[in-house]
Formats: C-alpha cells, structure tokens, sequence
C-alpha cells in the first residue's frame, strides 16, 4: 500500500509540472496557464464571448503580411455577425488604396475564432510581455510553439483589450523569418 501511495505522489507531482528545478513559482505558472476545459491546451488568450463583443459589423483591421519577397497589406472587415458567428470579407490592397483581385467572405463561428488560438501545452509557452507593435506600444501574451526538434517556431501576440486575432504572429526557421503578419490599423465603427 505504502508504495502505491508513493506512485500515486509521484503522478500527481508529475502531472503538476513539479520538478526538473523549477522554482515553486513556476510550477503554480504553468498550472494556472492551463485550459481548465482541455488541460492539453495552454489557457487561450480570449473567449468567444469576448471576441463576439468586439466583432462587431464594420470592425476594420488592416494586416500587413510580410514575407522574405514580399509584402501585402490586406483588410480584414466584418460584413455579418450574430449569435452564432461571423462573415469577415478579406481583400488585398494595392499600395494606392485600391482593392487587388476579388475580396472573399468567409464565415466562422465564434468557437472556431476561438479555437485558431489553441496551443498544446506540452510544446507551447504563454508569458506576459511588453512589445512595440504598429498599433503602439502594448504589454499582452506572447504564445511561442515549437514541436521538439522541429526547425519551425511560432510567436503570436495577443493584446488583452484587442480579443480576435494576434496583433503580431512570426514564423520562423531556425534564425529566420519565413512570414510575419501585423495588424497595421483596427477601426471599430463605434469608437471613431
């Protein structure tokens, strides 16, 4: 009996994260930063709620996308939204302002917005952190993902009072960067 107790100890501090010379601070970190309803996942940086309150019809976003050849600015613009979700029209823009090609409406539901932030605890790291953006200066969650030996790692940052899409998102291979992607402009028709 004595040694089941002992095995059941030891799984339970392994489960919490104890161990490997993490201070105590740390340890209750990384528990916290966990998804109550999916303890896989790290905790995602908004609800849908929250993302269906800022979602709202005419919300603008310009996103410059950056690539080592080139760069793009599109414009993400809600059209529709209820209960259930959301349509978002994506267009690209040329450098005078006009619209290049066909924009393209897209539904999701808010789960779904949700959900493009759901990172797996057991490769992903979410700390809090100050950065300089396009937008201004912010402090939110910066998520870094990176599958053990994989060349690939991913940064996304999320600013607390901007729920949706991260405000910055680099990919990179090894040292360098293969896309970076920034919101540029947000115009929120109630707010201008």
């Amino acid at each position: 009996m004595r040694r089941h107790s002992s095995l059941v100890l030891a799984l339970i501090l392994l489960a919490l994260g104890c161990g490997g010379g993490k201070s105590p601070g740390e340890q209750v970190e990384a528990v916290v930063d966990l998804d109550p309803d999916d303890p896989s996942l790290l905790m995602r940086p908004f609800s849908a709620e929250e993302i269906r309150d800022e979602w709202v019809p005419g919300l603008r976003l310009l996103m410059q996308r950056t690539f080592p050849e080139e760069t793009r600015v599109e414009r993400w613009t809600v059209v529709a939204a209820d209960d259930e979700g959301v349509d978002i029209e994506y267009a690209t823009i040329a450098d005078d302002g006009s619209v290049v090609g066909e924009p393209s409406v897209v539904r999701s539901t808010w789960v779904e917005l949700r959900d493009h932030a759901s990172f797996p605890a057991a490769h992903s790291s979410r700390e809090w952190v100050s950065r300089s953006t396009m937008l201004g200066e912010f402090e939110g969650w910066l998520y870094r993902v990176a599958e053990p030996g994989a060349a690939v790692a991913k940064e996304f940052f999320f600013v607390p009072t901007l729920p949706g899409a991260p405000v910055q998102m680099h990919i990179l291979e090894g040292d360098t960067t293969v896309l970076e992607l920034e919101q540029t402009a947000r115009l929120r028709p109630d707010t201008n």
